[in-house]
């Protein structure tokens, strides 16, 4: 194991074992909605709030992680998303599971910046992969959150299964006493949010994370439902939630090196590009099976791109590392909530075929003009593969 990954492995661990959590959380959609006869676009608006929570938590929190508070953030962070696996076991109102899905997304939102931070500063080396590294065991949590959540809700019923996912995060809480948070602290320069959106580049990455952040909203919202209302059993769902997470841990640290080498922006556009039809796929098929195996191929994608569009970003942030990982989130995240909020309301009255067409068609426009914005940074990456061969 590289020396690296050692340092960062703690704080690796804490990302999986939150995001198992949200796999789980998010899993449960169908079921949550079957128990307390919440109306489809109640559950959308659950699924939203988390989304406002965390675009509110990274536009407003993660340049405090480049001011030297990378530690609250972190401890915050996760401490917020084990109070809102509490406060979702002891729901029984749709008021009250908004209030405990804004609250993960608060503790996620805090924490997500503040990790990468951490990732970029301590290798420096090899950026792309350890980004890719933390990627994968982000999705690894989310792989095994869907299934474990699925078996334990049929056991333990989902007040159970949100204390017990509270639980695994306070006691493992330790973990982030071991990483080495003292040395990544540097200045950040003034007014950095208002320096980075002057960067056409930034602009560029910003429009292309709104495009592919946004079709979470989608699969937070509406996913279980959709396989739900297609016959799916609660274990199924969990199941292919966990095959879609599959290629992260494997796909993920292997497209943070080939963002190294290739371009992270060049790859994350190539990445995306391939997420498209995938998207669009979703809706014109009732075949559980064979949506199953086109989520494979949007996780690969996905596995490939997430990294790159991370490094992409730090390449240009320059000494504002929170601050560029928490303005691409946060902008990704800002339309990811309208999306949520909304896809209830398109899958209600127009079905899945126009849901998930339609924002292939916005992905394919956010992509091109991402494109447009971002040439210089694509020619540069061009020339420096040039000179490397």
């Amino acid at each position: 194991m590289k020396k690296s990954t050692k340092t960062l492995l703690p704080l690796f661990l804490m990302a999986a074992i939150i995001d198992s959590s949200f796999g789980s959380m998010f899993a449960l959609l169908a079921k949550i909605r079957g128990e307390f006869d919440f109306e489809i676009i109640e559950i959308a608006v659950i699924g939203g709030a988390g989304f406002v929570s965390a675009f509110t938590a990274q536009i407003g929190l993660a340049r405090f992680a480049d001011q030297g508070h990378t530690r609250l953030l972190i401890w915050g962070g996760t401490f917020c998303a084990a109070l809102s696996m509490f406060g979702l076991a002891f729901s029984e109102s749709l008021s009250s599971f908004i209030v405990s899905r804004f609250l993960f997304g608060l503790g996620e939102g805090a924490f997500l910046p503040a990790a990468r931070r951490i990732v970029i500063l301590t290798d420096t080396e090899n950026t792309g992969e350890s980004l890719g590294r933390l990627s994968a065991f982000q999705m690894f949590g989310f792989l095994i959150g869907p299934l474990l959540g699925s078996i334990m809700s049929e056991l333990l019923g989902l007040q159970g299964t949100f204390l017990i996912s509270g639980a695994i995060i306070i006691v493992c809480m330790p973990l982030l006493l071991k990483v080495n948070i003292l040395q990544v602290i540097q200045k950040p320069s003034p007014g950095s949010i208002r320096n980075l959106l002057a960067k056409k580049e930034i602009v560029s990455l910003i429009i292309l994370a709104v495009g592919y952040y946004g079709s979470f909203g989608i699969y937070e919202s509406i996913w279980a439902i959709y396989l739900d209302d297609l016959g799916a059993s609660q274990f199924f769902i969990g199941f292919q939630l966990t095959l879609f997470a599959l290629p992260m841990i494997i796909v993920a640290p292997l497209g943070g090196r080939l963002a190294e080498r290739k371009g992270g922006m060049t790859v994350a556009f190539w990445a995306i590009a391939l997420s498209v039809p995938a998207v669009a796929a979703y809706g014109m098929t009732s075949n559980l099976y064979l949506l199953t195996l086109i989520l494979c191929v949007h996780g690969i994608a996905d596995a490939v791109g997430s990294p790159a569009i991370q490094l992409a970003t730090s390449h240009l942030s320059g000494e504002n590392q929170a601050s560029g990982q928490g303005l691409l989130n946060a902008s990704g995240l800002a339309v990811a909530a309208g999306v949520a909020l909304g896809s209830g309301a398109v899958y209600q009255n127009f079905g899945a075929f126009w849901l998930f067409f339609g924002w292939a068609i916005f992905m394919t426009i956010t992509t091109l003009t991402a494109i447009l914005l971002g040439r210089s940074e694509l020619k540069r990456e061009a020339r420096e593969r040039s000179s490397l061969s």
